[in-house]
């Protein structure tokens, strides 16, 4: 027999994970009371114009993932009215938001880039990129798989430093396969969620060589992602961005540019997203700064 949403029994637990527990632990027990299955309750949701996959709804329900964007807050205000729980009870328990992964400030990646301090290390140019970000069918960060053309300019090359971090800190990213080159060592913040790893050449570059490497990373899903970008530190003369679709697509979908991590986000151009469920933008003599894809659900 399922109890009653408004049961003395369960006002009691409710009052006990209130003081005491997490924001998990009370819709946890919220929904267990009201005798819902997450299947239901995405239909309830979806019923007041608000999308939230089941899989979503585990992650928070188990604390594995926090709901931090406005559209996870209506979310959130809406499972309490559907739960019967009073109003801001489970807002109060997220807390303050946390920082967003990947607009972290460089001081959170330069401890990591100073463990691969070798003075004997040459200078390499990356001459172009070409980067496809998967999202997968429920709208999360499935990874990205990259391609780098690279450029000895100074002593005798033998690695590249590539970094990743994926949109939630609590979901790190792996490197999952390299091709043309081997792994070396990696470095991970897991206050961040950011990972340098250590792509080894082939063969040494002296000045004037060229080596093309190219690595997959991936990331435990998570909840939707709106963005993707890649930060250019020195200028770049070719550089592809792909972002593919695996599920329902995008309503909007734009490039953008920014001259730094913090600096104002300029919208570059509206992108298709074509049949095969992929956005495309291609820059040529970039400077130093973001350029990214954005997109609306």
């Amino acid at each position: 027999m399922v109890r009653s949403i408004r049961s003395p029994e369960f006002g009691r637990d409710l009052s006990r994970v209130s003081r005491s527990g997490t924001f998990g632990q009370a819709l946890d027990a919220a929904i267990t009371a009201r005798g819902l299955t997450l299947d239901r309750v995405r239909y309830h949701l979806a019923e007041k114009g608000i999308d939230v996959s089941v899989a979503t709804l585990s992650y928070w329900r188990r604390d594995r993932r926090r709901p931090e964007r406005e559209e996870s807050l209506r979310a959130v205000r809406a499972l309490e009215a559907l739960l019967g729980l009073p109003a801001t009870s489970l807002l109060t328990l997220l807390g303050p938001p946390r920082p967003r992964g990947r607009w972290l400030r460089r001081e959170t990646e330069l401890p990591l880039m100073a463990e691969f301090e070798n003075p004997d290390e040459g200078e390499h140019t990356m001459v172009s990129a070409h980067d496809v970000f998967t999202v997968g069918a429920d709208g999360e960060e499935r990874g990205v798989r990259s391609r780098l053309v690279l450029r000895g300019e100074r002593g005798r090359v033998t690695r590249c430093l590539v970094k990743y971090q994926a949109d939630s800190p609590d979901l790190p990213p792996a490197l999952t396969a390299v091709r043309f080159c081997r792994r070396g060592e990696t470095r991970m913040d897991a206050a961040t969620g950011l990972m340098v790893a250590e792509l080894l050449l082939d063969k040494p570059l002296r000045a004037g060589d060229h080596a093309v490497v190219e690595y997959e990373m991936a990331s435990e899903p998570g909840p939707r992602v709106e963005f993707y970008y890649r930060q250019f530190l020195t200028s770049v003369a070719e550089y592809s961005q792909q972002v593919q679709f695996e599920g329902t697509l995008p309503s909007r979908c734009h490039g953008f540019r920014r001259t730094s991590l913090h600096g104002p986000e300029q919208i570059a151009e509206p992108l298709t997203v074509g049949p095969s469920g992929a956005s495309c933008q291609v820059g040529f003599n970039l400077s130093p700064g973001i350029v990214g894809t954005r997109w609306t659900w």
